[in-house]
């Protein structure tokens, strides 16, 4: 069981940098560069609930944290992706999810952490913060993170199910 969850979750976060730095950053959209390493932490914390959410979140934030194209203090990206997903994974009872609705909590968890990462970087004295910038940041962000989520949710949700339905919940 735990070999296949872990090449569902390396492949997961493999597709999400690749795709994130060849692709989406270079693309030029208005305002925020979509964040899908954000967007697949959340969506392994809806597919396998907080626990395994923040343990992927915190490798992934590590990943973007050193990655060459990010500014910024080294494990911020960690603790906020960690934050998310457990927010994320404990917000909605699985019983109870919809589309939209985890649509909507996709976009707004994004929202919120771009809020929250622009505090914290204002806090840790980083020089690249326009709060000016920030509330259409979060606005393009969540847009953005709508747009994503049912290609990118929805679709692990099933791989979970269909390869480790023993862990999905």
């Amino acid at each position: 069981m735990w070999l296949r969850q872990l090449i569902i979750l390396a492949t997961t976060l493999l597709i999400a940098v690749m795709t994130q730095s060849a692709f989406l950053s270079r693309l030029g959209l208005p305002g925020a560069t979509p964040d899908l390493i954000l967007v697949s932490v959340l969506a392994v914390a809806l597919a396998y609930g907080p626990a395994m959410g923040v343990v992927y979140g915190f490798s992934a934030g590590l990943l973007l944290d050193f990655s060459p194209s990010t500014q910024g203090v080294v494990g911020v990206n960690a603790l906020l992706f960690m934050a998310a997903a457990f927010f994320a994974g404990r917000a909605i009872n699985p019983r109870d999810r919809t589309v939209p609705l985890i649509i909507g909590l996709v976009a707004g968890t994004v929202a919120g952490v771009t809020l929250v990462r622009a505090v914290l970087d204002s806090l840790l004295g980083q020089p690249t913060v326009v709060w000016a910038n920030v509330p259409e940041l979060m606005l393009t962000g969540a847009i953005y993170a709508a747009l994503l989520s049912p290609f990118v949710v929805m679709p692990l949700g099933w791989v979970v199910k269909k390869f480790t339905p023993e862990v999905a919940i």
